[in-house]
């Protein structure tokens, strides 16, 4: 298996975590993903999901960033199931991972793309949980592979994360470990 697959996957338990957790009333509360609300922000997370499948030959892929509050459709949790379970057909089998796909990134192998989809689904995930009463804890394994990839890169110079439709800009941050940093980075404050 690779890196990208197994980190992506483990990210995967801890948004269906989250999203399982929502309570029905909150979800179209205000999220921490400016001016999205807790259901805009797992109906894009949810997206990407579906569109690593698509592009992995499972589905149809779908605009990421608008109408997503209609993609993740009343019961989120369901929605999300759905797309879970195409994206483990579109990984699960040889030769999956070497395909050559295209998405907004540019062209690359399915298993590059998927690499670079797990800071999104991650931060997402802090986004759906975080004030909701759902733990919004990320796991520390996760944030720390992150964190090492987007603090190492943006030492170099180059910022992983920020361009038209990516993150907000850098806040300061409100604590030391990984999380807070890796919260900071993508413009959250806890």
């Amino acid at each position: 298996m690779s890196e990208s697959l197994r980190l992506y996957t483990s990210i995967l338990f801890g948004f269906e975590f989250a999203v399982r957790s929502m309570p029905a009333s909150a979800w179209d509360e205000p999220s921490p993903c400016d001016s999205w609300t807790r259901r805009e922000v797992a109906g894009h997370a949810m997206s990407v999901v579906n569109n690593i499948a698509a592009r992995g030959g499972v589905g149809t892929a779908v605009d990421g960033f608008t109408g997503v509050a209609d993609f993740a459709g009343p019961n989120p949790y369901d929605t999300f199931r759905r797309c879970r379970d195409r994206y483990l057909l579109a990984t699960d089998h040889e030769g999956a991972l070497q395909t050559m796909i295209k998405s907004r990134l540019g062209e690359m192998t399915l298993d590059t793309y998927i690499g670079k989809m797990c800071i999104d689904t991650l931060v997402h995930t802090w986004d759906v949980a975080h004030g909701s009463g759902v733990d919004d804890s990320l796991d520390p394994d996760a944030v720390h592979t992150i964190w090492s990839q987007v603090s190492g890169a943006a030492s170099e110079g180059t910022d992983l994360v920020r361009g038209p439709g990516f993150f907000d800009p850098e806040l300061p941050p409100t604590g030391a470990d990984e999380s807070d940093l890796l919260l900071a980075f993508t413009g959250r404050a806890r």
